[in-house]
Order: C-alpha cells, then sequence, then structure tokens
C-alpha cells in the first residue's frame, strides 16, 4: 500500500432567520419577490461580512445553479482569498450595523464574475441560505473558517437554528454536509487509496449512529440522505457484491478514478436513483457528466444536521476524518450487515445509536485516530431529551428517538423537485425508565400491556421502549381520517410495590389553544417544552388480562392499536 492519504475537511453550513415565518425562510429557496430580496440583501451582507474577517478577500457576484423547476438561477456570490493560510481580523460576534447599513450600495459594489479559485460562495437554497466551503487541510483550519462564517451570519440577521411555537428547538433546515477530499483532484484520498471508498461504504452500513445519531428531523427513504439499504433490494444486493469486487481491484492496483465512480454511482443512490441525495454522495468524484465540477475527488457526507454552534460541526468532521483515515490505514473485514426492519426499529432508538456510536469511537481509538477531545459534543450532538424525573420508586426518562416520514406521492413525480411532500404527522420517542431495587414493571399504553426490551447497565435494569404516535391529522398525507394519539398517555407500574405513574406527553400546548407568537429566547422555549410532559402519581390499574401487544420487537407503534382494538363492523 501507498503513504496514508492526506483527507481534508470541507462542508456546507446553512442559515435561516430564527424568528421568521416566511416562505423563503421555510421552504422556498429564491423566490421572485420581495422575499427573495430580503434573502439576496442578507446573504450579501453574510459574504461581505466574511470577506471583511480574511485579509486580501474579495467579494463576487456569481451565476448560480438554475433548477428545473425554477424560472432563474439562483442568486450566489463567491468571497475569494489569494491564500489559504490567511489572518482572521477581529470584528465583533454581533455586528447588526452591517445589516442596518446602505445595502444597495453594498450590493451594487460586488462585481459579477465567473472565475475560478473561490474560497466559499453564499448562495440560495430552500428555506435558508448556504455556505459553500472548500476543503480545509487541517481541523483547526477548518474551526477558524467556520467561526468566521458563524459571525458572518449574526451580522446578516440569520441563525443556525429556530424555535418552534411549541418550544421545540430545530436545526435551520438545511442540513450541515461535510465534504471529505484532498488538496487536489489527483490527491485525492479515495485515489490514492482506492480501497477507502468500499471501506467506507461498509462501515457506514454497518453502524447505523452514522446515518441517524447526526441526522435531522426527517430520515429514510424519502430524507435529503437516505442510506444505501433504504433503497430497492436489488440494488442492495448489488451494492455488497460491488464493495467486495472494488476493494480486491483496489489493492491489485486496478481501482481507476473511473472504475470507482462508475462502479459506485448507480448504486449510492436514493428511491428514485438520485446520487445527489445519497448518504455518501460520489456525483463530484469523478463524474463526466458534471460539467466543470464532477471531476474534483471528493465525496460528501449528507447525513449531518447543522449544528448550533461552530465546535459541534468541528467534531463532526473530526469524526468522518477519522473513519476515512482508519479505513485507508486498515482493512475492516467485516461484512455489510442486511439490517431489514431492524434498521427503522432497533435503530430509531437512542439508547441503541448510543451504543453503536461508543463502538466507533473504540474502534477508531484502537486504529489511532483518538477522538477523546470531541467526545462529548459528538454525545451530545443530538439534542433528544424531551424530559427526565424521578417519581416515587421510578426513574423515568423520555427522549425523542429517529422518526422515518415517508414520501407522500410517486417518488418519480418528485424526482426534479427541489422540496419533496413527506407526512410529517408521526413522531417516535423512546421511553427508559427503572425501578429500584431492580423490581419488575409493567408498562401499558392505551390499556395494552407492552414488553419493553430490558438492557443492563451495571447493577441497573433499564426497560427501553420505543412508541409511535400521530401528532396531528395531516392534509394532505397518508391515512388522512386517522385521529391524532393527543396527549401519549404511558403507565408505568412497579409489580411488587403497587406503585405507578402516568407520564403525559403533549405535541401542543396542554391546555389547548395557541401560543402567544414564536419564542423569544431559549429560556422561554425550553418552558414550553417542560409544560408539554406531564408525570403524576396513580392507582395502579386492575390487572388487565390481555398479553403484550407490541407489533415490532424495539417500538409500539401506537396509531395501530386503533386497528386492533377489537372494532369490527359488518
Amino acid at each position: 500500500m501507498t503513504a496514508e492519504p492526506e483527507i481534508w475537511i470541507g462542508a456546507e453550513p446553512t442559515f435561516t432567520r430564527r424568528e421568521s415565518n416566511d416562505p423563503w425562510w421555510l421552504w422556498q429557496a429564491d423566490p421572485d419577490d420581495a422575499g427573495a430580496d430580503d434573502k439576496r440583501r442578507r446573504a450579501a451582507v453574510l459574504a461581505v461580512s466574511l470577506a471583511r474577517r480574511v485579509q486580501g478577500a474579495s467579494v463576487e457576484r456569481l451565476v448560480g445553479r438554475h433548477y428545473p423547476d425554477e424560472e432563474r438561477p439562483r442568486f450566489s456570490f463567491g468571497v475569494r482569498v489569494p491564500l489559504l493560510d490567511v489572518h482572521h481580523d477581529e470584528l465583533p460576534e454581533h455586528d447588526d450595523a452591517a445589516f442596518d447599513g446602505d445595502v444597495e450600495r453594498l450590493l451594487a459594489s460586488i462585481p459579477v464574475v465567473q472565475e475560478p479559485g473561490r474560497w466559499a460562495t453564499v448562495t440560495a437554497d430552500p428555506g435558508v441560505v448556504e455556505v459553500n466551503t472548500a476543503p480545509c487541510p487541517d481541523l483547526e483550519t477548518f474551526g477558524e473558517h467556520l467561526k468566521d462564517i458563524w459571525i458572518a451570519a449574526r451580522s446578516a440577521g440569520l441563525s443556525s437554528y429556530r424555535w418552534r411555537y411549541n418550544g421545540d428547538e430545530v436545526d435551520s433546515g438545511g442540513g450541515g454536509q461535510l465534504t471529505l477530499g484532498g488538496p487536489s483532484a489527483a490527491e485525492s484520498p479515495f485515489f490514492v487509496a482506492p480501497w477507502l471508498l468500499p471501506r467506507m461504504v461498509k462501515y457506514f452500513n454497518n453502524h447505523p449512529s452514522l446515518s441517524y445519531w447526526f441526522l435531522g428531523e426527517c430520515a429514510g427513504s424519502a430524507c435529503q440522505s437516505p442510506r444505501a439499504d433504504e433503497g430497492t433490494r436489488e440494488r442492495w444486493e448489488e451494492l455488497r457484491l460491488a464493495c467486495a469486487w472494488l476493494e480486491k481491484e483496489a489493492l491489485r492496483g486496478r481501482a481507476t478514478p473511473e472504475v470507482l465512480w462508475s462502479t459506485l454511482a448507480p448504486l449510492l443512490v436514493d428511491a428514485g436513483g438520485n446520487s445527489h441525495r445519497a448518504e455518501l454522495n460520489v456525483e463530484k468524484l469523478w463524474n463526466p457528466h458534471l460539467t466543470g465540477r464532477g471531476k474534483l475527488g471528493v465525496v460528501e457526507l449528507r447525513a449531518f444536521r447543522m449544528p448550533a454552534a461552530p465546535e459541534g460541526m468541528v467534531a463532526a468532521a473530526a469524526l468522518v476524518r477519522a473513519v476515512a483515515a482508519r479505513c485507508a490505514r486498515a482493512p475492516y473485514d467485516d461484512s455489510m450487515i442486511d439490517w431489514q426492519a431492524e434498521l427503522h426499529d432497533r435503530w430509531a432508538l437512542p439508547w441503541f445509536l448510543g451504543e453503536d456510536l461508543d463502538a466507533v469511537l473504540d474502534d477508531l481509538e484502537k486504529h489511532g485516530c483518538d477522538l477523546a477531545e470531541h467526545q462529548s459534543r459528538l454525545r451530545g450532538f443530538r439534542k433528544h431529551g424531551l424530559g427526565k424525573t424521578r417519581v416515587g420508586p421510578f426513574r423515568l426518562e423520555l427522549s425523542r428517538a429517529v422518526e422515518f416520514w415517508p414520501l407522500v406521492g410517486d417518488v418519480a413525480s418528485q424526482e426534479r423537485a427541489t422540496a419533496r411532500l413527506v407526512d410529517a404527522s408521526s413522531e417516535r420517542v423512546e421511553l427508559v425508565a427503572d425501578c429500584e431495587g431492580d423490581q419488575p414493571i409493567t408498562i401499558r399504553v392505551a390499556d395494552n400491556r407492552v414488553a419493553p426490551r430490558v438492557e443492563i447497565d451495571g447493577a441497573w435494569h433499564y426497560h427501553v421502549l420505543g412508541l409511535r404516535r400521530r401528532q396531528f391529522s395531516p392534509s394532505p398525507g397518508l391515512v388522512e381520517s386517522l385521529p391524532a394519539d393527543e396527549p401519549l398517555e404511558i403507565t408505568v407500574e412497579c409489580d411488587e410495590s403497587g406503585a405507578a405513574v402516568k407520564l403525559a406527553w403533549y405535541a401542543w400546548h396542554p391546555g389547548g389553544g395557541a401560543y402567544d407568537g414564536l419564542p423569544t429566547d431559549a429560556a422561554e422555549a425550553e418552558r414550553r417544552r417542560a409544560e408539554r410532559l406531564v408525570v403524576t402519581s396513580i392507582d395502579p390499574a386492575a390487572d388487565a388480562d390481555n398479553a403484550p401487544r407490541q407489533l415490532t420487537t424495539w417500538t409500539l407503534d401506537v396509531r395501530a392499536l386503533r386497528a386492533l382494538a377489537g372494532d369490527k363492523t359488518p
């Protein structure tokens, strides 16, 4: 084998207006109206503020991407720097004066060019302004660039996250994809060590935490980063064959850039055959059909949400660089796993994803990739805690789990669109419960006794259960006549002491009615979230003569209990 390759890292952070519910800050990209003007102006301020922080940088107006369902190309600004090793000037972190100034004059001063060599582009994407950075040679440089970008975004009044009316904190909505490459296309790590990519495909397949722990709200085949095994069955079988063959060809010196791309590009795609939306996106690896930007030797990793702070993106970058380095320097002999239904059941729950992430970190450390300084941020990347309490002999924790929102309609009819319609009415949560002295417990949902998984951690026995419910009745959506499960009520009983508690989890205001606007700060958002979980001590229920009713091993679909309730019609 050759020497270990250089692995450069890039990113696509995205920002939105947290306080706005205008469509261009929720789902539209670059509309031809006042919203586009607001978005274009703020993007220009971000670009200019970013250039001010880098010695010798300049801003240029570019021709952006033109999508088939849009009337004109999207706006785009380029921030060019003469050298990669640049000086970062100091700038206050809240420089709101930049947007309050004469933005029209600022826009008019930006020249229109179409030349290569830009360090970053600032452009429109659905609901957000997206910043595309060039790959950096190390994490230190990468982190400095991200800090500059975050500060520049704040100067334009933009945020990396937003709050919903009910207090839920969500990311900007545009994702926080990462890109791996090299100092040049010829020096790409995927070409210097051609066995790297097939090993990475296997590694991601076998570790679902890399697909779901860092992801935003929507997962599965309809999301923006579906796994290769969330597509068609025939394609999955071919992928296993392709990875095994490519690695052998690479070790024989026969896996050229053309062979790597032509073998994996048809298989690393979404359900509609789109390679751009795949979890591991190779459309810019060595693509002869993407003029000017297809042969860059880069792979984009899309299963990463936009973190609230730049340090989160640095931690994620450290992780994927470490996975790449581990696969480049040592064989990965584990066979790819056919997860089948377990993928959207067991691996939807934070408990098991956390265990898998720990296994990844342990494996990386064994191969010389110690991520100790990033582990706390990696483990805390997924803000899934909804409520944690101790009532009587019980310790209870409710967490947000991964949910798989299905596409509404035909994937082929939505394939060329920049956004897709999914049914977002379902929610999945995880309950972890235990009782003092490891006493046996019973969990009931809608008068049905259910069987949680019992996980042993030291001296404690934790009962882990996933619950899937409908938060609202969608229109349009799937099975629109099915009512919402509001609130979601769960009863936990201690079999020996007779103690019992009831948890009621609300999707909206427990008292009904509307909220008085969006949360104004983090404290208000936290208060709204906290009041949606109500825990009360109750008398234990009469012993019901019903067996555990559970459709899958790890998750109970509360919606299906209505269909199984015994109501029969002629």
